[in-house]
């Protein structure tokens, strides 16, 4: 199986994981409030948990890749896939929220000086 380890669905594999376990690092790291109280470094622990994950998730699919049949690859593209568009949904509803209330904030302050 190994000859699969190159054909395009599974350089698709690779790159779907890795994407994937990146944004998923960086979720874990904000659920866990890991960049919380660290002033600049907070960006780059954040960004360190994202790239942790994904060298991980590369490893995985790497082994998933050489056992896997092409069926199995492929589904897994469509479930990495959606995983990866869940991942932005949320990241973009949070961001939404933060210009939402950094609007209000700033509204507020304005109607306080007013």
């Amino acid at each position: 199986m190994a000859h699969q380890m190159v054909k395009p669905y599974s350089w698709l594999l690779y790159l779907l994981a890795v994407l994937a376990s990146f944004f998923a690092g960086l979720s874990y790291a904000g659920f866990i409030d890991a960049g919380k109280d660290q002033g600049l470094a907070a960006a780059a622990i954040v960004l360190g948990y994202g790239v942790i994950a994904a060298a991980i998730g590369l490893i995985v699919v790497l082994f998933v890749a050489w056992q896997a049949q092409r069926r199995t690859i492929v589904r897994l593209n469509i479930i990495l896939a959606l995983c990866i568009a869940v991942f932005a949904g949320y990241f973009y509803m949070t961001y939404l929220e933060r210009q939402k209330a950094e609007a209000e904030s700033l509204e507020a302050t304005e109607q306080m000086v007013d």
